[in-house]
């Protein structure tokens, strides 16, 4: 699960300046076993931040974010998000590395988590990222992102940067993945009809704070 309380972060844009961006200011919420967490609000409100921080990328002024069980992480963009000198094989396999010694077991996980997000192994397993399309790439993301999670994964806006087509490919492939992971998701986008779509409830950020929280029928049907 994912338990966030209080959880406070600011920065300094500018060496030496006194100005201060407070992205995220006493955020709280919590994704159980099973839910997806809609995180939405425009550019600049804080999304990304949260996912940092409960990722472990960054650390929280104030507040904690807490995880239970591995975390799988997609990011937005496809381009900078994988080894540009790494095949495809071993972009996915590399979260079992970090488990244990690779072994025939590895193999047949990589070879699923492909299959799962519908690239053959065999064609793809010896290719670079120089050698995929945007949407292919991002294929190769969210395998890795979900045979690294276990109980946890965090998608930050995971279809933002692919053309209407691939994107629509994207989203059925995840809709199928999330509903058999069992895992608590945290979904963040700006595309509020996306998050409708794919979320047991939604929350709402602007300028660092929570506005409003619900389920998707009534943030969408109903806002306040």
């Amino acid at each position: 699960m994912i338990n966030v309380h209080d959880l406070k972060k600011s920065f300094y844009p500018k060496r030496g300046s006194s100005e201060i961006i407070h992205a995220v200011r006493g955020v709280s919420f919590t994704i159980k076993p099973g839910e997806v967490l809609g995180l939405i609000g425009p550019s600049g409100c804080g999304k990304s931040t949260v996912a940092r921080l409960i990722a472990g990328l960054i650390q929280p002024d104030e507040g904690s974010a807490e995880s239970v069980g591995r975390i799988g992480f997609v990011s937005q963009d496809p381009y900078s998000a994988i080894s540009p000198v790494m095949r495809v094989g071993n972009i996915v396999a590399e979260p079992l590395r970090w488990r244990k010694n690779k072994s025939a077991d590895d193999l047949t996980a990589v070879s699923t988590a492909l299959e799962k997000v519908k690239l053959d192994y065999d064609k793809f397993k010896n290719r670079l990222p120089r050698e995929l399309s945007g949407g292919e790439r991002q294929r190769v993301s969210l395998a890795r992102a979900f045979i690294a999670a276990e109980g946890v994964l965090i998608l930050d806006e995971p279809v933002s940067m692919l053309d209407y087509d691939v994107k629509l490919e994207i989203t059925d492939i995840l809709r199928g993945l999330v509903m058999d992971s069992g895992c608590a998701v945290l979904l963040i986008s700006h595309d509020i009809s996306f998050v409708r779509e794919m979320a047991t409830h939604i929350v709402v950020m602007q300028q660092g704070l929570i506005i409003e929280t619900g389920t998707p029928e009534q943030i969408c049907g109903n806002p306040q």
